[in-house]
């Protein structure tokens, strides 16, 4: 307890004091980035509930590729996130490169788990992780998008080789003590005998110059109430760096995730449905348990669809309102996080998650099937209705 207390009070003085993480504006998470140009990197709220029954189902569905498919969104998402936060490479200077290292994992360390260890192996491109309560696997015993396939993308891009991949030896979800994660050059991992999955299409993962402009800073019609004002507020709990709502455990995640997972499980036939029921559900079981307690105490007010707009906009997801007219809902989302694959998805998880919350509120099944964006203004307006 000693030690992750350690790990939080760094976190606050290196990252939330020195604003590197913004979590005080409404519709907004951002954070800086390290290199010579300063951009606003998009990141939104996730819950762990969610990505962890996503996980899975699609490994359940798709006996044949289905771990390859979230290994692959993993390495993909953590190769552009490492890209859009410019992190040091294993060609910068050396003590840098390692001091960065240590930076990163005290960062994941107090946001993704309770206690991490690592080793470096500088020479030959190898990078050891074992972990306690670390996301999503812990839960599930998979781990493929954020333990596995993320890290091996980070790692990948850090040590400048495609071939780096990642395979977890260990997992608190499958039984064992600790999570252990090993990312090394396939050539490497063969000569250990261990099994994993090959992924090294990483094209067009670079930023695109719009993203700054687009995703900058604007002030919210909407949206009252911050990520900040929800922890100061109890309505978030916060203790020992995990931050939950009515026990569901929520991480930073920047917002490239949503739209490289959507443009990869359609292409595995049926998984874009199962991802909109995923979400669903995730929507409308929060919403219950809200309403569960609700009930317990005579004196605290129906969950409304204010709800929708104080818990999205907080996580990240934009300045959201909720509108009903003629019995028929829509949302519409201004500053919503835009990456240059805004065109090739249909907002499967956005849509997926506040269907489900207005469903339970409504106590009527409402589904968020239309959707519609506007770019006129220099920034993303998104559309959702029935």
């Amino acid at each position: 307890m000693v030690i992750k207390d350690r790990i939080v009070s760094w976190f606050i003085q290196n990252i939330i004091l020195l604003k590197v993480e913004q979590i005080s504006i409404p519709g907004f998470i951002t954070i800086m980035t390290t290199g010579k140009e300063k951009v606003n990197i998009r990141e939104l709220f996730l819950p762990e509930n969610l990505l962890m029954e996503l996980e899975k189902k699609i490994v359940k569905n798709y006996v044949r590729n289905g771990k390859f498919y979230l290994y692959s969104i993993g390495k993909k998402f953590g190769y552009a996130y490492s890209i859009l936060s410019t992190f040091p490479t294993i060609k910068d200077d050396k003590k840098d490169f390692l001091s960065f290292v240590y930076f990163l994992v005290r960062w994941v360390e107090a946001t993704y788990a309770k206690l991490i260890s690592y080793k470096v192996n500088y020479k030959n491109k190898i990078f050891k992780m074992i972990m306690n309560d670390y996301i999503i696997c812990r839960k599930n015993g998979l781990g493929y998008i954020l333990t596995s396939g993320g890290v091996a993308g980070i790692w990948s891009y850090m040590a400048c080789d495609q071939t780096v991949e990642g395979v977890q030896t260990k997992c608190q979800g499958r039984g064992d003590r600790e999570c252990e994660l090993i990312c090394a050059p396939a050539e490497i991992l063969k000569k250990k005998k261990l099994k994993f999955f090959k992924e090294t299409d990483l094209e067009n993962l670079e930023l695109d110059p719009n993203y700054k402009s687009i995703n900058d800073i604007r002030q919210t019609q909407f949206a009252k109430h911050s990520l900040k004002d929800l922890i100061d507020s109890g309505f978030f709990s916060y203790s020992q760096g995990i931050v939950q709502y009515k026990n569901e455990r929520h991480f930073l995640c920047e917002a490239s995730l949503m739209y490289i997972l959507e443009n990869e499980l359609k292409k595995l036939k049926g998984a874009e449905k199962i991802l909109f029921e995923v979400s669903f559900n995730y929507g409308k079981n929060l919403i219950k348990r809200g309403q569960e307690e609700t009930k317990e105490c005579v004196m605290s007010p129906r969950i409304t669809e204010n709800f929708v707009t104080d818990y999205m906009s907080a996580l990240g997801w934009g300045d959201i309102l909720v509108l009903k007219k003629s019995g028929k809902y829509s949302v519409v989302s201004n500053y919503f996080p835009w990456t240059k694959w805004a065109k090739d998805i249909k907002f499967i998880m956005f849509r997926g998650i506040i269907s489900g919350l207005l469903s339970e509120i409504s106590n009527k099944k409402i589904i968020l099937k239309k959707f519609q964006t506007d770019f006129s203004k220099g920034y993303i307006s998104l559309f959702v209705s029935e």
